[in-house]
């Protein structure tokens, strides 16, 4: 009976003792050691509740594992009714649903990644709308006043309580600055950056248990992916960075009469409060807004597509979620950018990448396009190259002969896609960012100008991208950036030579060289050496029997020595073993 109670309460402690064996808390909070004590009892309850929606929707295999790690006691693991008649691609979008924001958001990432993910999955997660209910209007006006150390009355002439949009991370409201400028102010929810933080810990943890006991063959690893969602969330609660996009944004279209970007008040900008410039206009998507306005849709079509391949092809640096409730139309050939809390950047190597994968594929250059994904590290060993490039000829010559107007762009990359999912290919991210844009914009143009081509604005914009690419103050620059780079290997050579004389004069240098199938080559020189130590033991057997025999030694048989017949019947056996092995191996051989 007292161990039937002790049993009970250490299962019913178990949890709490967890606190003190955990390894070191995540970077992401900021603290370690004993520190973090309060934030993983805090957790202890986060983690109760994950586990009962883990087992609420099958994902039985996570909570078991989350048990045995003592994150969660046995009694949630209660069976409980199955809702069979779901996907598995409803059952975790019901479960991001359930768990809040930042399981939405990190749904929202993985429904991106068609790549890596299949397709039943990533459609559903795709549905997952990042909509709650607003907070009070006294919790925004306190995080406003204790990040700007003013208040609210002393800082705008008018402030509009009501939100006029809210999101799971923050809330935005319309104001106006006593200097008269109409504004926008965003201002963070009081609790989400812990809730944020707390749920990044668990998803680390639980990311990590499930890839130790998961398919190693698996075409991702849940811990990148976490982490890949951790450093994307994370800018995203820093609304300084975002006042930091939009200037950027602004420094690159500042003598473009064709887009307008906000402007930011810094004065009244940190990292929980954004304060820019308000947009007046019609929204893209509102078509018949902008028809009673008499503005030319299909050239407002054109300038949003013009605007965005500039900011790819020339800037290096994209807007990363154009949809429709982002662009607006503020003149007749004018639109303007808002929300730049995501955004793309393609370093020289992803813009080569891309460039390069373009112009194989333009010339159906399969093995080129092998080769740039070998280049990249994009291929699985698990990778079939030939039945990759079965799968790359089948999808160019699908669409080699679509005239541009009548391609589907969406269609066409989700195509892309299912080819790198069932081949194993994982594309740079920046890449998959710009896949998601392009798909986004594409919808909003279409939507404005059935009809709209890209090989009705191509010729135009490569003449842009050729003045800006060779504009003497750019060639410039890259002159001067290979310059520097030429003069400092010059600069290291001698240095690295000497080293090297060195490490050869103190035969330092080593060789290391991997040799395929050296495992059969050692089992095939095993067996050769075992089969002649028992032919030299047999040899030697006859040998010593023999000259037993001869000299009469030992007890007699039949006027012969035991010994001796004792020698020559062990060697006969080992003769007899060794001439079947030789046999049966030329055999298998054949």
């Amino acid at each position: 009976m007292v161990i039937i109670q002790l049993n009970s309460i250490i299962t019913i402690f178990l949890p709490f003792f967890n606190i003190f064996r955990l390894n070191k808390y995540n970077e992401f909070c900021g603290v370690d050691g004993m520190s973090g004590i309060g934030t993983k009892y805090r957790n202890l309850k986060r983690y109760k509740k994950i586990g009962e929606v883990l087992m609420k929707y099958g994902f039985t295999f996570a909570a078991q594992k989350l048990n045995e790690k003592g994150y969660i006691p046995k009694l949630i693991l209660k069976p409980k009714q199955q809702k069979e008649y779901l996907s598995h691609g409803q059952k975790l979008r019901m479960a991001c649903e359930e768990l809040g924001p930042t399981f939405i958001k990190l749904g929202q990432i993985i429904s991106t990644r068609r790549d890596i993910f299949p397709e039943e999955v990533v459609s559903q997660l795709a549905k997952l709308q990042d909509d709650v209910k607003p907070f009070p209007f006294e919790e925004a006006k306190k995080v406003f006043e204790v990040e700007m150390k003013l208040r609210i009355e002393d800082c705008f002439k008018e402030f509009n309580r009501e939100p006029i949009a809210s999101a799971s991370i923050g809330q935005v409201y319309e104001a106006v600055l006593n200097t008269g400028e109409n504004v926008v102010v965003k201002i963070q929810r009081p609790s989400i950056q812990r809730i944020i933080k707390g749920d990044l810990d668990i998803l680390f943890t639980l990311a990590k248990l499930l890839d130790e006991h998961m398919d190693k063959e698996k075409p991702y690893n849940l811990l990148e992916i976490v982490e890949e969602f951790s450093r994307s969330i994370t800018k995203e609660l820093d609304y300084s960075l975002e006042g930091r996009n939009a200037e950027k944004f602004h420094a690159y279209f500042k003598k473009d009469t064709s887009i307008y970007i906000p402007q930011v008040y810094w004065d009244y900008t940190s990292k929980k409060v954004l304060t820019m410039e308000r947009v007046y206009g019609i929204k893209i998507i509102d078509k018949q807004g902008l028809k009673e306005k008499k503005w030319d849709l299909k050239e407002v079509a054109t300038i949003s597509a013009n605007c965005f391949l500039k900011q790819v092809f020339i800037y290096g640096f994209f807007h990363g979620d154009p949809h429709p409730g982002n662009i607006f139309v503020v003149g007749p050939s004018k639109i303007a950018f808002v929300d730049f809390g995501i955004t793309g950047y393609l370093d020289k190597g992803t813009m080569n990448f891309i460039s390069n994968l373009f112009t194989a594929s333009a010339r159906r250059d399969v093995d080129k396009i092998v080769n740039i994904l070998i280049e990249i590290d994009a291929l699985d060993s698990q990778t079939n190259p030939r039945r990759l490039k079965e799968d790359i000829s089948f999808l160019i010559n699908l669409y080699y002969n679509v005239p541009l107007n009548k391609l589907n762009l969406g269609e066409a990359l989700k195509k892309l896609m299912e080819v790198a999912y069932t081949n194993k290919i994982k594309l740079p991210s920046q890449f998959i960012v710009l896949l998601k844009a392009m798909v986004t914009l594409e919808g909003s143009v279409k939507f404005l100008n059935p009809q709209f081509s890209l090989s009705n604005i191509a010729k135009d914009f490569v003449k842009e991208i050729y003045f800006h690419r060779y504009n003497p103050k750019n060639l410039a620059g890259e002159f001067k950036d290979y310059s520097e780079e030429i003069l400092d290997s010059i600069k290291y050579l001698p240095k690295q030579i000497r080293t090297l004389l060195k490490k050869i004069e103190n035969n330092d240098i080593k060789f290391q060289l991997e040799q395929i199938g050296i495992e059969k080559l050692q089992g095939e020189l095993s067996k050769m050496t075992n089969k002649l130590s028992l032919s030299l033991i047999s040899s030697a057997l006859i040998v010593g029997s023999s000259l037993i025999i001869q000299n009469a030694s030992g007890p007699m048989m039949w006027g012969v020595s035991v010994f001796g017949i004792i020698g020559y019947l062990l060697a006969s056996i080992l003769g007899v073993g060794i001439i079947i092995s030789i046999l049966l191996s030329g055999l298998r051989k054949k």
